[in-house]
């Protein structure tokens, strides 16, 4: 018996690195499907948009205050 386990050892390290690759990425794609991002419209959410135009319009006034700073 452990003759056998010794020998198919190899053999079974060989096979659970794919094994173990599909699991991950099986759950992998789980987690992107939780998120807003939405993969098929190639849209985010609009209340997401509009913070990120409003963190946008932020850094464009601080922006033009650091270059009124620097002449």
């Amino acid at each position: 018996m452990i003759q056998f386990i010794t020998s198919i050892a190899p053999y079974a390290f060989i096979l659970v690195c794919p094994l173990m690759m599909l699991f991950m990425m099986k759950g992998m794609h789980g987690k992107h499907s939780e998120h807003s991002y939405n993969h098929e419209a190639n849209e985010l959410p609009q209340s997401e948009i509009e913070q990120l135009k409003s963190q946008n319009e932020k850094m464009s006034r601080e922006l033009e205050d650091l270059k009124k700073h620097i002449k």
